[in-house]
């Protein structure tokens, strides 16, 4: 008696709906991740119950605890932070420029430099805070 072999079936994985389903996933997490916009001094802002969004066209000047000021990713002093402000805002059209001072720097600092940006030719000065925390719901 002759058996006849059964033929063997190649099996294949078929991996491109797997492909198509890790892609869609990478762009899901791509479009709802948030970037923040980071600072090159760690500062602690205070918080203000009237906070308003801010456009990304507006001067930014950082001020540490410390004092230290920066202008962009550049460290400067009172009388150079003067200087780069009245070029940096000499070809814009909207002379606006944010100060974001540390929570913990001295009142006398933070007029000194708001003198300083006025100087400069600002014509709209904002001093950035953060928003208090919610209270918890059901409280």
């Amino acid at each position: 008696m002759q058996f006849r072999r059964a033929a063997r079936r190649s099996v294949l994985i078929d991996i491109a709906p797997l492909v198509d389903v890790v892609f869609l996933l990478v762009i899901f997490f791509a479009v709802s991740t948030t970037f923040l916009d980071t600072a090159g001094l760690q500062l602690e802002l205070p918080t203000s119950t009237s906070t308003a969004p801010r456009e990304q066209k507006d001067v930014i000047v950082m001020m540490s605890a410390d004092g230290t000021l920066k202008l962009g990713n550049e460290t400067l002093d009172l009388a150079t932070l003067r200087d780069r402000l009245r070029s940096e805002l000499a070809d814009r059209e909207r002379k606006i420029v944010i100060l974001r001072a540390d929570a913990a720097t001295t009142h006398g600092q933070v007029v000194g430099v708001m003198d300083a940006i006025r100087e400069a030719g600002a014509e709209s000065l904002t001093v950035a805070a953060k928003a208090p925390p919610e209270p918890a719901a059901g409280r």
